[in-house]
């Protein structure tokens, strides 16, 4: 397990990033306080990991699919598995989630017409087998994007280290 000094840096690296992805690796080793080879291969080893991903993220309606649908999905006993699979399979579906509470599967869609998404709705989604119900919810409006809420946290992270000053040092072994 890499050690909490270690984690910190990786951290300091991402929290960078977030805020500009497109810098190089020696403008973020400047900032991050240390050399282009280990960012470079800190970040090498972040993306085999899987702790880090880069991704161009376009807008759904610049892309010709401007209506952002939630799906709320009660599966039959024994199915959930199977019917994630078959949504995760359906080129419509952005996001699937395996959730608590009154439903058991979230899926969100992206559509070009509210009609498309109601003929998907009604002629795809409600024919699954394994589904017992279904709700959809259409998005608004968007106020926060899933990938913007690290901004959140490094500012957070940032103001909390500016104002807390430097954290005291731990005794022994780390867990």
């Amino acid at each position: 397990m890499a050690s909490k000094s270690s984690i910190e840096k990786d951290r300091s690296i991402i929290r960078e990033l977030v805020q500009d992805p497109r810098q190089t690796n020696v403008a973020l080793a400047a900032k991050v306080g240390l050399s282009e080879g280990s960012v470079r291969r800190r970040l090498d080893r972040l993306i085999t990991e899987g702790q880090v991903h880069f991704a161009v993220i376009p807008s759904a309606a610049f892309m010709g699919r401007p209506v952002h649908t939630l799906f709320e999905i009660q599966s039959a006993p024994g199915t959930t598995e199977q019917l994630i699979d078959k949504l995760v399979a359906m080129p419509e579906i952005a996001y699937v989630y395996h959730v608590t509470g009154q439903f058991n599967i979230i899926a969100v869609g992206y559509f070009s017409s509210s009609n498309a998404m109601r003929t998907f709705w009604t002629e795809q989604l409600g024919r699954l087998d394994g589904l017992m119900e279904s709700r959809s919810v259409m998005v608004l409006r968007v106020a926060k994007r899933a990938h913007e809420w690290a901004r959140d946290i490094a500012a957070s992270d940032e103001e909390a280290t500016s104002d807390s000053g430097p954290e005291p040092a731990t005794a022994g072994p780390e867990s």
